[in-house]
């Protein structure tokens, strides 16, 4: 397997900005697979502090342990929803506990096919970057890419710069941002499928 990247050869891009459009274009397919699948998950333990009576009338909720419950008092005379925690050792999640300050990360699930995975990720990550002249060069691998089945956003990405160094918006999207687009960059696909792709343009140079 190989994957495919066509930058524009006419934006005049120096080394330094070539190497990250390509990087983005590279990393895309697991990047936009990780965004669409990630959750935010707390890092600590949380209980509600609020607890309502039949009249709807709001009062602490109460605990069975003695510090949660008093946490929890006191967390709701702040107004404070909610409650963080965690224990002091890790390996005893039931024994003393401290309180804290929220803190989150991201946990993302996502499915790689078995030869992307075999072949490319533990393999030697073959890349090809190829050039376009202009964006119209460039801009003619994406109908022969739908003819061969690929789809946008999924198996090859278009990489818009925001134009804040080097680079003039060559458009304005719909949140008013300046971008350019400099390069596609296709998922790892098989060797036939990247020939079939990339004999009309020459690598770059």
């Amino acid at each position: 397997m190989k994957q495919l990247i066509i930058a524009r050869k006419d934006l005049n891009m120096s080394p330094g900005k070539l190497a990250a459009q390509v990087s983005h274009a590279s990393m895309a397919f697991l990047t936009s697979a990780l965004r669409k699948k990630g959750k935010k998950k707390l890092d600590c333990d949380t209980i509600p502090t609020i607890a309502y009576d039949k009249e709807g009338n709001k009062y602490p909720k109460l605990y069975k342990r003695n510090d949660l419950c008093t946490w929890a008092n006191e967390a709701f005379k702040r107004n404070e929803p909610y409650v963080y925690y965690h224990p002091v050792d890790p390996n005893n999640p039931y024994g003393v506990l401290e309180l804290c300050k929220p803190t989150y990360h991201y946990e993302s699930n996502i499915s790689i096919d078995i030869n992307t995975w075999e072949d490319w990720i533990c393999g030697s990550f073959v890349k090809i970057v190829c050039e376009a002249k202009n964006k119209y060069q460039l801009e003619k691998v994406i109908p022969l890419a739908r003819e061969l089945g690929l789809e946008e956003e999924k198996d090859f990405f278009l990489i818009k710069d925001n134009c804040l160094t080097e680079l003039e918006p060559e458009e304005v999207d719909e949140n008013g941002i300046g971008r350019t687009l400099t390069c596609i960059g296709f998922r790892p696909l098989s060797d036939d499928i990247v020939h079939q792709l990339s004999k009309k343009y020459q690598l770059y140079k």
